[in-house]
């Protein structure tokens, strides 16, 4: 028997009607469903989207599921402002180191609700368990670690050479922060010429990862005559969820595979991120990671003025030991002809005498003979002298071209400031500072004056 549906009008009569309900009659239905079903307060996880602060004090947002099986499930989660100063002193109680922004995952309890002036279901938050955000931060952070570990990353960064004056400095920060003022600032007070280019970077928020990591790569990519010495990467302190980015995996592995040293400069004292772990170092402020390459290039400028010191020390000892040495010699040269001299002319006499002494006709056969010896006892004599002489000359030159004094002569010259530092660079010293320059023949006294400026 096959059966067929019939209608009302089939038997001549019209069946009753579906029940038809108002909007605020469906409104409350679906309220008091919801209560009934919900009649308690309950905690719901997940991450914070979209948040907005109204001007009446209340705190809107959407609360998104990190679940891979439903990545479109949200829910509107609206904060009263009455309920908000019990939040807040939640949040203080955990350190400051939550703070509900963009992208922070949270555990919060409120109450399941049905707005019915929008048709909206609403979730009213009351409270927060700021444990739980810490806890997942922790977390991710450990797990991130480790697989930087077990891939050799966490050391990649730190075998980069950082080169012995790092005076071209890329920084990674937010412009206009006062992580940018705090490291322009130190590099410039310094007084070295350091050579710095900022990378403007979002350095809180869901765009942020790509942000710094892309900044960070794009130092690293630059060609040889382009190449950065060192990258900065600074932002001031916050909340640990202020710091969120810094601890994610894209940001992470871009410092540890950078050719380039860098430093960072992340929060305040207290702060670790995992990109700490990674760097090449990591300071404890912006202000530090500047300070840091301050005292690099200072330490080689010490280093520097103390063997250029021994070079001078050196070169004037060795001056002073060839003088005395040349002045022996010439002593000895001096009394070493004098005394071939007196013996030469001692025995001249003797011979004088003796010829004296022997018959006229003897002299007359011997005079000849008398002459020729004559002749070689003074050339004898001549030829002592003359090698002393090329001795001594040859010891003067030895001596002279050791001579500072000569080198003035052909023109060199020595520039110190009024404290006497030798001056080595047109960096070291500024406009209106008197400066001393010693010539061969005498010191002349200057003032600088920036280039260009007119001295009628």
């Amino acid at each position: 028997m096959r059966s067929c549906p019939l209608s009302g009008d089939t038997f001549g009569f019209v069946a009753e009607p579906s029940p038809t309900f108002s909007v605020a009659e469906l409104a409350d239905t679906i309220g008091d469903r919801l209560r009934a079903a919900f009649p308690d307060e309950l905690w719901v996880r997940g991450e914070i989207q979209n948040l907005t602060r109204a001007p009446s004090g209340h705190v809107y947002f959407s609360l998104a599921d990190d679940d891979p099986d439903a990545p479109d499930a949200q829910l509107s989660v609206m904060l009263r402002s009455r309920d908000k100063d019990r939040v807040n002193r939640l949040l203080r109680k955990a350190g400051g180191n939550v703070r509900m922004s963009d992208g922070t995952d949270v555990r919060i309890r409120g109450r399941l609700d049905w707005y019915g002036p929008r048709g909206q279901l609403q979730f009213r938050m009351v409270s927060i368990d700021p444990a739980f955000t810490l806890g997942q931060l922790a977390a991710a952070r450990a797990a991130l670690i480790d697989l930087l570990r077990t891939e050799g990353l966490l050391d990649r960064n730190r075998s980069v050479l950082m080169p012995l004056l790092p005076l071209r400095v890329g920084v990674v920060t937010s412009s206009g922060s006062a992580a940018e003022a705090d490291v322009l600032s130190e590099l410039d007070r310094s007084g070295f010429a350091f050579d710095v280019r900022v990378a403007d970077v979002r350095v809180q928020g869901p765009e942020a990862p790509t942000s710094v990591a892309g900044a960070i790569r794009w130092f690293g990519s630059r060609p040889d005559h382009d190449r950065h010495d060192v990258v900065i990467v600074a932002r001031g302190g916050g909340a640990a969820t202020d710091l969120a980015a810094f601890d994610e995996e894209l940001v992470a592995r871009a410092v540890a595979e950078s050719p380039i040293p860098v430093v960072t400069g992340v929060g305040h004292e207290t702060d670790r991120t995992v990109v700490d772990e990674v760097a090449h170092t990591a300071a404890k402020t912006p202000t530090a990671a500047a300070q840091h390459l301050v005292a690099l290039v200072a330490t080689q400028r010490d280093r520097a003025e103390r063997v250029f010191a021994s070079i001078v020390a050196g070169a004037a000892d060795r001056v002073r030991r060839e003088t005395d040495h040349v002045e022996r010699l010439a002593r000895r040269a001096s009394t070493a002809a004098a005394g071939a001299t007196r013996a030469e002319h001692a025995r001249i006499g003797h011979l004088a005498d003796r010829l004296s002494r022997a018959a006229i006709t003897r002299l007359d056969r011997n005079g000849t003979a008398l002459d020729d010896q004559q002749r070689r006892l003074r050339n004898a004599s001549r030829r002592a002298l003359d090698e002393a002489e090329r001795r001594l000359d040859h010891l003067g030159g030895r001596t002279s071209a050791a001579d500072p004094v000569r080198a003035l002569a052909r023109g060199w010259s020595i520039t110190r400031d009024e404290e006497g530092t030798v001056v080595r660079s047109a960096s070291d010293v500024s406009s209106g500072v008197t400066i001393l320059t010693t010539l061969a023949d005498g010191t002349i006294q200057s003032t600088v004056v920036p280039p260009g400026e007119d001295h009628s």
